[in-house]
């Protein structure tokens, strides 16, 4: 009869220890939510800040959906002075900025986001005179913290922008105090930016927010530049940097 006993009462401390987690006694029950990898699968109607997953980790982001289309996510975005962009290695590592005004996204997030699988890249600008022109590029990829975010994919470009991003290709990112770049000197103090520098630049879009043209020849190439629509010595007035994931035929 012992054994009996024995297997009775386990099976009753099993109904009380039951009874008590419905009841919510003393036991914390754990519910996972499940995001959307990416503003594409999300599918929001309107842009805005939202969450998705990256692997184990759950980033806010920001979804466009009024630039090019649906199903966008936000790199970076530059809409006025008020953010400084001259920020260490270590800032654009991480991000920095509003998700609803100036920001950069963060050279973790975007490894892992292109990482994950692979994107189109969109870019648009807007000069003083409301004239908006943009690039894309129908592939683009940046590797891992021990390329230090090199620029390893870039793809057929189109747009009214000019291309004045494949000069970078395969580089390097740098900043005022991670000089990776290929030139004798240092491209991201010189230029007043971040980016991924050559010997020095075609492009500078974290350049500083110098509010169009300017003419001293000490800020040459500093401002928020693209070569190849308005040249070296003017600073656009907004650019909002996106990637989409793609369909791999």
């Amino acid at each position: 009869m012992k054994p009996i006993c024995f297997v009775l009462c386990v099976f009753s401390l099993g109904l009380i220890y039951l009874a008590s987690a419905e009841t919510g006694d003393n036991v914390e029950i754990q519910t996972f939510k499940k995001y959307s990898s990416s503003c594409k699968e999300l599918k929001p109607k309107k842009s805005g800040v939202q969450k998705i997953q990256v692997g184990n980790d759950v980033i806010e982001v920001y979804c466009d959906v009024t630039i090019a289309g649906k199903g966008w996510l936000v790199v970076q975005r530059r809409v006025n002075v008020e953010t400084n962009f001259f920020r260490n290695w270590t800032s654009y590592q991480a991000g920095f900025g509003d998700l609803k005004g100036n920001f950069f996204l963060g050279l973790n997030n975007l490894n892992k986001i292109a990482a994950l699988e692979p994107q189109e890249l969109y870019i648009q600008m807007e000069d003083f005179s409301g004239e908006k022109r943009y690039s894309h590029y129908n592939l683009f990829n940046v590797g891992n913290v021990y390329s230090n975010y090199s620029l390893t994919q870039l793809g057929v470009y189109s747009g009214s922008a000019g291309d004045s991003l494949s000069y970078h290709l395969n580089q390097p990112f740098s900043t005022f105090d991670r000089d990776n770049d290929n030139s004798t000197t240092n491209c991201a103090a010189r230029f007043h930016g971040a980016w991924w520098y050559k010997d020095c630049l075609s492009s500078n879009l974290n350049g500083a927010y110098l509010g169009g043209n300017y003419t001293d020849p000490d800020l040459y190439a500093s401002g928020i530049t693209w070569g190849t629509w308005k040249g070296f010595s003017y600073s656009y007035k907004t650019v909002t940097i996106m990637v989409r994931p793609i369909k791999v035929k």
